[in-house]
């Protein structure tokens, strides 16, 4: 009896397992078999099968992207002005200045009086400097006006004198040459050039040369330009100096050409 008893328990034990296995089996999904050919080459993807990337590629862009139709359409100046090799600023656009300005003389304005007007009191008058601040200056006046007429302000160029000169040629120590115009000061010396530099009250420009030995000289030269009125040389240690009377402050600009001859050019 016991026997059988045990040989019951085995079967029902072995009977609930299989029945356990059963219900896994048939909850669980079917997995599928791969079968993979280590031998074979994996074969590549068809036109078919990668053509739907492609458009998704090209269906996915930016909205503000230009299109090949609009690029077309540009212009040989739209092209020019994104090309970034192209300078942004011409040269005649710069502003830089080489050469001496040309000048553009004021000549005349009229100022129009309201009918209210009957005595002038005063003028104010601005200008630029040459270092290009501005400056003002006052003019106290006293007398009745006329409304019904403008006043004018001009600027009238006076004729010359008789003893006006357009051009003086003329030698100081038997070491510089010169020939001078209204705005120009040529010259002709072997002698080297140490420095030059401007002085006020009156304005003068001064050179400086090297002097060849211990010979002092001292000589005055009065032209009849009335810019340049007077040329001095003289003798500092062991230097001579030239020294320009000028009518007014200038800018100026100092050349030597091959020959060695010097160049002054008033602005």
């Amino acid at each position: 009896m016991k026997h059988l008893k045990l040989i019951c328990s085995v079967v029902m034990i072995i009977s609930t397992n299989g029945l356990l296995a059963q219900e896994k089996a048939e909850s669980l999904p079917e997995i599928p078999t791969l079968n993979i050919d280590m031998q074979k080459n994996p074969t590549p993807p068809s036109d078919a099968q990668t053509q739907p990337k492609n458009n998704a590629q090209t269906e996915i862009s930016e909205p503000n992207a230009p299109s090949l139709t609009e690029n077309n359409n540009e212009t040989n100046a739209t092209k020019r002005g994104r090309d970034p090799f192209t300078p942004m600023i011409t040269p005649k656009e710069s502003g830089q200045i080489t050469n001496a300005p040309q000048l553009d003389l004021f000549t005349k304005t009229e100022l129009i009086l309201p009918s209210t007007a009957r005595k002038i009191k005063k003028i104010t008058l601005e200008y630029q400097n040459l270092n290009g601040s501005i400056t003002s200056i006052e003019q106290n006046l006293e007398g009745d006006i006329d409304w019904h007429f403008p006043l004018i302000l001009s600027q009238e160029v006076r004729p010359q004198s008789p003893k006006t000169l357009e051009k003086q040629d003329f030698t100081l120590g038997n070491l510089f040459d010169f020939n001078i115009t209204k705005q120009k000061i040529q010259f002709k010396t072997s002698l080297r050039m140490l420095r030059d530099f401007t002085l006020a009250s009156p304005t003068r420009l001064v050179l400086d040369f090297k002097a060849p030995n211990k010979t002092s000289l001292q000589e005055t030269f009065d032209s009849q330009i009335p810019s340049i009125p007077k040329i001095s040389l003289s003798t500092h240690l062991d230097f001579y100096r030239i020294t320009f009377n000028l009518d007014g402050q200038y800018k100026y600009k100092i050349t030597q050409n091959s020959s060695g001859n010097y160049e002054i050019e008033l602005y």
